[in-house]
């Protein structure tokens, strides 16, 4: 007996004097972790650094390995993953007030983008429907300059041009606007681009600059129209089990590391964008600016699809939001 009290003392008086195990936060995204050229890294990176000296660690999970985009969510609804930089489509599917985000032409910037959603409140509209399944969207993080037009085989400065070639889309609705400016395009995995532009199923397609750049699609996609089609934005979610399990002095402070993350990534894009074009020059990309007038033959194909995108209730929201934002 006086053992067992001797070794029981001892149990208790090392409870007392360990620290707290920090709480691992999984990061997980599309991209490389090198903010030098991925703005998803930048994110993760200043999200990270402002829970410094809290009992969070993070720990980042790059280039799908935790799982590519569906797993990755699914994970996320479950609690087993506590932040995921996702594609907008994925959370859309679930929120399609979000698909908001890629109405082509809608947005002239990054900016109006950000300030819209502010005005309208908008970020708790399109959790409705999430947070029931567990996922909480946060913020949108962008991936690079507005969306561009990359294509294997030639310079393309018209709309009539784009009649020769084959993208690979993200998504239907990629498909449908590629269809509206007189090309046709077919669904492919990310991880398939580079051997489906390259076998010739495909001749191109649309992405940011920096999307090319990291992946080293350069050598190929030797060809790039700023077209500025929409902003290259993806999806911040966190699981919201999790989050509800946290006490409200953690969850300022996960707040604050969203916060910070959104301001590393904003400044990212700032300084991406004065270089981005020299970095494409070095690596052999011909750039290519639409004719004067063909931009706006674009938008007189694109716009119709917003209707298509969103019902009237949605895009009316959109409006008014974007109104309010003026």
């Amino acid at each position: 007996m006086k053992l067992l009290n001797t070794l029981t003392a001892i149990g208790l008086t090392m409870m007392t004097v360990a620290p707290l195990q920090a709480a691992e936060i999984k990061i997980a995204m599309n991209s490389v972790d090198d903010p030098t050229v991925s703005g998803e890294a930048a994110f993760a990176q200043g999200f990270a650094a402002a829970l410094e000296g809290t009992d969070f660690t993070v720990e980042m999970y790059p280039s799908n390995t935790l799982g590519k985009e569906k797993e990755r969510l699914d994970q996320v609804a479950q609690g087993l993953l506590e932040v995921n930089l996702a594609a907008a489509s994925t959370v859309y599917s679930m929120s399609p007030l979000l698909k908001g985000v890629i109405l082509p032409f809608y947005f002239a910037s990054d900016a109006e983008m950000d300030a819209t959603i502010e005005a309208g409140k908008l970020m708790d509209e399109f959790n409705k429907p999430l947070v029931e399944s567990g996922i909480r969207l946060v913020g949108l993080n962008y991936i690079g300059t507005a969306m561009g037009i990359h294509n294997s085989k030639m310079p393309i400065s018209t709309m009539d041009q784009m009649a020769e070639l084959r993208f690979r889309a993200l998504n239907p609705e990629q498909i449908k606007l590629q269809e509206a400016i007189g090309s046709s395009g077919t669904v492919i995995a990310w991880a398939e681009v580079a051997n489906a532009i390259q076998t010739g199923v495909a001749d191109g397609y649309f992405n940011p600059p920096s999307s090319a750049i990291r992946n080293g699609h350069t050598s190929f996609l030797k060809y790039y129209t700023p077209a500025d089609l929409w902003p290259s934005s993806r999806a911040i979610v966190i699981s919201e089990d999790w989050y509800q399990t946290l006490s409200d002095e953690e969850k300022t402070q996960i707040d604050a590391a969203v916060d910070a993350g959104l301001a590393a990534n904003r400044d990212w894009v700032a300084e991406w964008s004065t270089s981005v074009t020299e970095k494409q020059v070095e690596l052999g990309v011909t750039i290519t600016p639409l004719a004067e007038g063909e931009r706006d033959k674009i938008i007189a194909v694109a716009k119709p699809l917003w209707s298509e995108t969103l019902t009237a209730e949605q895009l009316a929201l959109w409006d008014q939001a974007k109104a309010a934002a003026q």
